[in-house]
């Protein structure tokens, strides 16, 4: 079944250049996309003084990284070859031969979709759709499986549960105690050297 929803996917590539290269496009760069719009949040709750941006972005990043360490972790003991590794595929995009599941741009992507949903909920709902597009274009260039993609999805959706239930409030206060220290010392530092110049 897996096979079948792959070549039924795969089997579009090659007979649109313009399909193909936005499909190229979602697989390859749309994930720094989401990188750089969630370092986006951040520097504006620092402009504009919003606490409530920021804390969103570090979760954001943090839920994010956790669930990629998950994502290599699992992959490195439930090991699955690649889709172009024993079968003829239309190979978009080319790929190191490394574990196949899950899949490390379905899960950052929409890690980032569900974090900055708290930002913004219609963002967040693009965010949502563009990675399902992104989960669709690493079938369609060859380099997942179907169940890499939806094993990515469920595998995040179940971490972001557990991490708004359990991390979450406390991430959020490490980091405003570290915030609050940084800013502390930026003050001292500074009004030492006023001190130094008035010498």
């Amino acid at each position: 079944m897996n096979m079948e929803f792959f070549r039924l996917i795969n089997n579009l590539a090659n007979k649109n250049a313009l399909l193909d290269k936005i499909m190229i496009f979602f697989s390859k760069d749309v994930p720094y996309i989401f990188m750089a719009i969630t370092a986006l949040v951040f520097i504006l709750g620092v402009i504009k003084k919003n606490e409530e941006f920021r804390k969103v972005s570090v979760n954001t990043f943090i839920i994010t990284v956790i669930n990629l360490m998950l994502s290599f972790i699992i992959g490195s003991v439930y090991y699955v070859d690649r889709p172009f590794v024993h079968n003829k595929v239309n190979l978009l995009a080319l790929h190191v031969k490394d574990a196949s599941f899950p899949s490390d741009h379905a899960t950052g992507t929409m890690s980032v979709a569900l974090g900055l949903r708290k930002y913004n909920r219609i963002l967040g709902i693009i965010m949502t759709i563009l990675s399902i597009v992104v989960g669709f274009s690493r079938v369609y260039v060859g380099n997942h499986y179907p169940s890499d993609v939806i094993g990515a999805y469920i595998i995040v959706f179940i971490t972001s549960c557990f991490y708004n239930l359990l991390l979450k409030s406390k991430v959020e206060g490490l980091y405003m105690k570290v915030e609050k220290l940084l800013i502390n010392k930026l003050k001292f530092d500074k009004s030492i050297e006023d001190n130094v110049l008035n010498e």
